[in-house]
């Protein structure tokens, strides 16, 4: 089963609770650090576009990426009519095959998508083109979940509702291979007596931090920031780790 097929057209109606102008204040903090400044932004796994369509409105040029079809058309719709100086270019990549036409200042890749990315090559593949896409100078955020809170997540059920949709998440932590595994199943209903029933499944591979910044570091980028949520140095109590690098100058 693949991901982001059956969700993707109820994938906004069941995240109300993801608070994305936080991602983007977050965002935009370092970027105004930046000298010379930040115009052209990579929204790398951009999904439905929601982050992609608010980095547009606060001015900047916008490339949104992403390997589902089926999320790009959602992201489509929410950029169609958008209030902006230059509207977003949606491709549809995988973040290890990504490839643009020049390079840009910053490339953002939020809510875990790096997680999505589950063997080590691809891994290695994805932040050297991220690297490559990136002028020297350029900014690299992202955000992962760490190994601690996926096995925290073995055997638990999420269900999530919505009038006429209803959502049911399990997830299954392998420790041997740091791989948790989502089964999803999506119940819909257009009248309320008639249901259909699709599955999916989610894998998520937790990688420990020290692969990825080394992997980081051979590709020439350097470590600004690696926080938890509390701001703080990554802990096990923090369920999501945030990274800012930054592409070395070159001579």
């Amino acid at each position: 089963m693949n991901a982001y097929l059956a969700l993707a057209d109820a994938y906004d109606r069941f995240t109300g609770d993801v608070d994305y102008r936080r991602w983007l204040r977050w965002y935009q903090k370092w970027f105004r650090q930046q000298r010379p400044g930040i115009h052209t932004v990579v929204d790398l796994g951009c999904g439905t576009g929601t982050l992609t369509a608010m980095l547009a409105q606060a001015g900047y040029q916008v490339i949104g990426v992403d390997a589902s079809v089926d999320m790009l058309a959602q992201a489509m719709d929410k950029i169609a009519d958008l209030d902006c100086s230059v509207q977003p270019l949606l491709l549809c990549q995988r973040m290890e095959k990504l490839h643009l036409r020049q390079q840009v200042d910053a490339v953002v890749c939020s809510l875990d998508c790096v997680n999505y990315i589950t063997r080590l090559p691809s891994l290695r593949s994805a932040f050297r083109r991220v690297a490559e896409s990136l002028r020297p100078g350029g900014l690299f955020l992202f955000d992962i979940i760490p190994a601690w809170e996926f096995a925290r997540r073995d055997g638990e059920v999420f269900v999530d509702e919505d009038e006429g949709a209803l959502c049911l998440w399990r997830g299954d932590w392998d420790a041997r291979r740091s791989l948790l595994t989502y089964g999803l199943d999506l119940f819909q209903s257009a009248d309320g007596v008639h249901w259909t029933r699709e599955q999916e499944e989610h894998i998520e591979r937790g990688w420990p931090l020290e692969t990825l910044e080394k992997l980081l570091t051979e590709d020439g980028l350097s470590l600004l920031s690696c926080t938890g949520e509390s701001g703080e140095a990554p802990c096990m109590a923090d369920s999501r780790v945030f990274y800012v690098w930054k592409k070395e100058n070159q001579e």
